[in-house]
């Protein structure tokens, strides 16, 4: 997964998988720059380098997602929002909060997910991952709520069931109301009872009836669009990089101070030498393309995981996803986009490009986990030192970028600059359970 690529690649053949992304937003119609208002750092950018700039932001506005029906639901939004805490989904007392932690930018901060085990791939953020064309390291899953069944039923992470989560709902009176609600009344066939269809303890209800079974899935669906419209609150807030652009082009509110002299010299490198741009461009900061780009396996030799191509596999085969009968718009472009995914020996190993938005409060980096901090992700792709073979499975032939220290040093402060406060007092991102306790609890006292 990349995190900078050198400008002095060569790129081999995309997929099908690629082919089928909207371009990237085309620079050739932007305003310019006025020259007179760069710093010295940036004055040696030619007209394409500084349109680069020009292109990282603002932040478009988020995309709909038509195949979730409650996407933009402030009712849904909050129904997801009490699940995404609650620790009752999990027999282990896991929530998703559990791994996604507002407070550490809705990561773990730890190199490999740790849930029931100990998982093989590091917590991404699920800030702006509403932005997002695929969701997952390997894109496996095509919207936000198709995402959240996996972690729930996951052994290694949740180690739940859909029935579990259904009787959560079903069983506690202020989610079943919010469920009603948006949804109608929960199914009548699921209720409790002497033969309970969602029972799961001691042991599942053996050979549910096929109509029981749909019945299950497609209430399951309506839950996790809510935990779908939830996370389309979670969005990150104003940068620098957007203040130090909005500065560039004369908007009010701009501050051409807003990056460092070191960031500066960074944001030149990144738009120019460094070749970052090519995978992380536009105002996310990503192409939400998938790339091999390098990195060695578990084995300390060549790439073991085949990320993408088993994605693909999945994605094509889930009944979760945005063609299946589940979705709210069957037909839709993003339907269509898994309707035309074929599977290819070139995605052995590409995992997902992540935005770097926020990038300073997401350590550690890269898919596994296995870079520390962005100094040693800087320190990789300047000098290489670690990375697998050539020509496994490989998308590109890279050379080291031979920064230097004090070169490295200001590519990291840009992209310090990409991050911002990632609570601001938003209600989204904080714990309803507790919140509602302490408001309980402030009024007894009163």
């Amino acid at each position: 997964m990349s995190m900078f690529v050198s400008a002095r690649f060569v790129s081999a053949w995309f997929t099908c998988a690629c082919l089928l992304l909207v371009a990237p937003p085309a620079l050739a119609g932007d305003p310019p720059i006025a020259r007179a208002l760069l710093a010295p750092e940036l004055a040696a950018l030619n007209d394409e380098e500084l349109a680069r700039i020009g292109a990282m932001s603002p932040l478009p506005a988020l995309p709909a997602d038509p195949t979730n029906r409650v996407a933009d639901s402030l009712a849904a939004a909050q129904l997801g929002h009490r699940l995404f805490f609650d620790k009752r989904l999990s027999p282990k007392g896991i929530s998703c909060a559990s791994c996604h932690d507002p407070a550490l930018a809705f990561t773990d901060a730890k190199p490999l997910a740790q849930g029931i085990a100990t998982a093989r791939r590091n917590t991404p953020t699920i800030l702006d991952a509403a932005r997002r064309r695929w969701n997952g390291w390997d894109g496996k899953f095509d919207s936000l709520w198709s995402q959240a069944l996996s972690p729930l039923e996951n052994p290694m992470e949740m180690g739940s069931s859909r029935a579990r989560l259904l009787q959560v709902v079903r069983d506690d009176p202020d989610l079943r109301a919010r469920y009603n609600a948006i949804f109608g009344d929960f199914p009548s066939e699921l209720a409790a009872g002497a033969r309970d269809p969602l029972a799961t303890v001691p042991a599942p209800v053996p050979a549910t009836a096929p109509a029981t079974q749909a019945l299950i899935d497609a209430t399951t669906a309506n839950v996790l669009k809510s935990l779908g419209a939830y996370q389309r609150k979670l969005l990150s807030g104003p940068a620098p990089i957007d203040r130090f652009v909005d500065g560039l082009n004369g908007k009010q509110g701009g501050d051409l101070d807003a990056l460092s002299p070191a960031a500066r010299r960074g944001l030149a490198t990144f738009v120019s030498k460094g070749g970052c741009y090519q995978c992380h461009r536009g105002p996310s900061f990503t192409d939400e393309e998938f790339h091999a780009l390098g990195l060695a396996g578990a084995n300390g030799r060549v790439p073991d995981d085949p990320a993408r191509l088993a994605a693909v596999d999945f994605l094509r085969a889930n009944p979760f996803n945005c063609a299946g009968i589940l979705s709210d718009a069957r037909d839709s472009a993003k339907a269509n986009m898994v309707k035309g995914l074929r599977r290819s020996s070139e995605l052995f190993g590409q995992f997902r490009t992540p935005s770097l938005r926020g990038v300073a409060l997401t350590a550690p980096y890269m898919h596994d986990g296995r870079f520390a901090s962005l100094d040693a992700v800087a320190h990789f792709y300047d000098t290489l030192v670690g990375a697998s073979p050539i020509g496994h499975h490989g998308e590109s032939v890279l050379v080291p970028l031979d920064l230097g220290a004090s070169g490295r040093a200001d590519l990291v402060e840009f992209l310090r600059a990409l991050g911002t406060d990632v609570s601001l007092g938003d209600p989204w991102k904080v714990n309803p359970l507790v919140e509602a306790a302490r408001t309980e609890s402030q009024a007894v006292g009163r």
